[in-house]
C-alpha cells in the first residue's frame, strides 16, 4: 500500500481544498458581519452562512473522482491506493474545518457576537455540549457530507450518467413512499420528539454507521469502474 503520491497530488491543489472554502467562507461572514453593525439594535442575528462549507465538502466528494481518478489511474496508481489516498485526505480536511469552526464559534461566544451581535459560527443546540462533543459532531456531519458526495461520484465513473440517473430517480422514489407512510401513521411527532429528546452529538453519532456504508459501497464501485 502506498498512498502518498495521492497525498501529494492533492496538496498540491491547495485552491481546491484549502483556500477557495476558507476565501469563501470568511467572505460571507465578513458580509454577514458587516450587515449586522447596520442594524441598529441589540437582538441575536442569526445567519445560515456557515453551512456553506458543508455543502462545499458534499460537492468536493462529488468532484473529487471526476478531477482525479483517471489522472491517477493513468499514473499507474493502484485503484487501492487511490482510494484509500482520496479517503485519508477527506478525512484530514474535514478535520481541519472541524477544528477551525470549534475555535471560531468559541471565539464568537465570547466577544457576543464579535461585538455585533452576529451568530455566524455559534448556534444553540449545534454548539451545546464540551468541546469534545462539538468536534464530533462537526467531524461526523462534515465527513459524512464528503463520502456521500464520494459515492455519488464513484456510482457516476461506474454506471454513468444514466446508472445516476436511475439510482437517483431510485433513491427518490424509496424516500417518497417512506414519507408517505410517515404521514399515512402520523408518526412525524413522535420523530421530531425524539429529535427533541436527543443532542446534536447523540443524533450525529447515527451517521458514522450510514458514511462506512458510503465508503465501503464507494470502493466496490471504484474497483470496477473504467478510466
Amino acid at each position: 500500500m502506498n498512498i502518498q503520491p495521492m497525498l501529494k497530488m492533492y496538496s498540491r491543489d491547495k485552491w481546491a481544498w484549502f483556500l477557495i472554502p476558507n476565501l469563501i467562507l470568511f467572505s460571507v461572514f465578513l458580509i454577514n458581519f458587516l450587515i449586522s453593525l447596520l442594524i441598529p439594535n441589540e437582538e441575536k442575528m442569526y445567519t445560515g452562512g456557515v453551512s456553506y462549507i458543508f455543502f462545499y465538502m458534499l460537492v468536493m466528494g462529488i468532484i473529487v473522482v471526476t478531477q482525479s481518478f483517471p489522472y491517477a489511474i493513468g499514473m499507474s496508481v493502484r485503484r487501492t491506493d487511490y482510494f484509500l489516498g482520496t479517503v485519508v485526505m477527506g478525512v484530514v480536511i474535514n478535520v481541519f474545518f472541524s477544528i477551525l469552526l470549534i475555535v471560531l464559534s468559541i471565539i464568537e461566544n465570547e466577544t457576543n457576537g464579535w461585538g455585533g451581535h452576529i451568530h455566524f459560527f455559534h448556534f444553540p443546540y449545534l454548539n451545546d455540549g464540551t468541546i469534545l462533543e462539538q468536534l464530533m459532531t462537526y467531524m461526523i456531519l462534515l465527513n459524512s457530507l464528503f463520502f456521500l458526495g464520494f459515492l455519488i461520484s464513484s456510482i457516476a465513473r461506474r454506471f454513468g450518467a444514466k446508472g445516476l440517473i436511475i439510482v437517483a430517480i431510485t433513491s427518490i422514489l424509496i424516500s417518497s413512499v417512506i414519507a408517505l407512510l410517515l404521514m399515512y401513521y402520523e408518526v412525524w411527532i413522535d420523530i421530531f420528539q425524539w429529535f427533541a429528546r436527543h443532542t446534536a452529538v447523540e443524533i450525529a453519532y447515527w451517521l458514522i454507521l450510514p458514511t462506512l456504508v458510503y465508503i465501503g459501497l464507494s470502493y466496490l464501485l471504484l474497483r470496477r469502474a473504467t478510466v
